[in-house]
């Protein structure tokens, strides 16, 4: 007999796949035979092997004859089994499974927050304000029973399962459910600057394929300044010489002289989009224009194109719009009096300073309220 190798043994879960089920039998052992001849299986008694099937390298499925041995079962390969010097052993499959099904489940339903993604296996949010709060996937098998051990959540190197707190999964029938998380309920998650979530789901098919969706973003900085002011920035760039941004609030303008903007300035993610500072106070103020001050780098780094709002009647309300502002190191905006609980500055698209119009770049920034 000609060498050969056993590469692995994976077993299929051992639970049952439903209630209505159990009473057939788990999931089939499975084992994947490499092998560059003939070869004979040995495998000691235990549960008696009454089907055994092996699958060749084009996906023809050859049945086996469990031979008794010594107290064994041995099951032997030939070349038509080990067609591409591999096969697929599948040890007692219970009546009920499509041998011939080769796909996860189907996407029925994938929504976050009521946002709609059905052809998305990856759906990158980017910078938003708050967590998101309701992913849901819906799936349905057109062979083979969905296989409840294998439904779980991954986040923050963490594996939840149906049951642990947000996780739910409702079953309709043996071949399509819906997991609902609730991301609100997850310890740690809101703590976290950026997370990605895979929410998983497979069926019993014999193969190596499950249907998972993907999901990640980042939470909009804040910090809560010494008069209950709550600052908040649309996003921070990922270079750690700048992840301490509360610098920004410290009083301390930008010279030519400073070596460095590291350490010194706000800067944000590098993207084509908006980008925004914004103080919400805890109670409402009188306010008359806010004042910034610049980074130097070669350059002043003055943004182009931005305007200066307040929160009025339930939306924003543009108060200064400044337009090709040429690089200086510090801008002073004013307007009349206005009550309000937040100002923000908002940087138009490619509105940032000419070589990087994709940036907002801030050293200093700071509302004026009336005295």
């Amino acid at each position: 007999m000609r060498s050969a190798a056993l590469i692995a043994a994976l077993a299929l879960p051992m639970l049952p796949p439903a209630a209505s089920l159990a009473q057939e039998g788990r999931a089939p052992d499975r084992w994947q035979v490499q092998a560059t001849g003939p070869v004979r299986l040995t495998m000691e008694a235990g549960e008696p092997i009454t089907s055994a099937w092996a699958r060749s390298g084009d996906g023809t499925w050859h049945r086996l004859d469990p031979a008794p041995r010594d107290g064994a079962v041995e099951l032997s390969l030939g070349p038509d089994q080990l067609q591409g010097g591999s096969a697929l052993v599948v040890i007692n499959p219970p009546e009920w499974l499509h041998m011939d099904d080769a796909e996860p489940p189907a996407v029925v339903r994938f929504s976050i927050d009521g946002a709609s993604h059905p052809d998305a296996d990856r759906v990158a949010l980017g910078w938003i304000e708050s967590l998101p709060g309701i992913m849901i996937l819906g799936v349905r098998d057109e062979h083979n029973p969905i296989d409840r051990d294998s439904i779980r959540v991954a986040v923050l190197g963490r594996t939840l399962r149906p049951g642990d707190a947000g996780v739910t999964f409702s079953p309709h029938g043996q071949t399509e459910g819906t997991l609902r998380v609730d991301l609100r309920e997850i310890d740690g998650l809101a703590d976290e600057m950026r997370a990605e979530m895979q929410l998983i789901i497979d069926d019993f098919a014999i193969d190596e394929a499950d249907t998972r969706r993907s999901i990640s973003w980042a939470l909009a900085p804040s910090m809560t300044l010494d008069d209950g002011t709550v600052l908040t920035v649309d996003s921070l760039t990922a270079a750690d010489g700048w992840r301490d941004w509360s610098v920004i609030a410290d009083g301390v303008v930008m010279t030519e002289q400073d070596p460095t903007t590291a350490g010194n300035t706000w800067l944000s993610d590098n993207r084509r989009d908006e980008h925004w500072i914004r103080w919400d106070f805890p109670e409402p103020r009188t306010v008359v224009g806010v004042e910034l001050g610049w980074p130097y780098y070669q350059v002043w780094r003055t943004s182009r194109s931005y305007d200066v709002q307040t929160w009025s009647d339930n939306r924003w309300v543009t108060r200064v719009e400044v337009r090709d502002q040429p690089e200086q190191g510090g801008s002073e905006h004013r307007f009349d009096p206005v009550e309000t609980t937040s100002v923000r500055v908002l940087q138009h698209p490619l509105g940032g300073q000419a070589q990087r119009q994709d940036l907002m770049w801030l050293a200093e920034a700071a509302v004026v309220c009336a005295e």
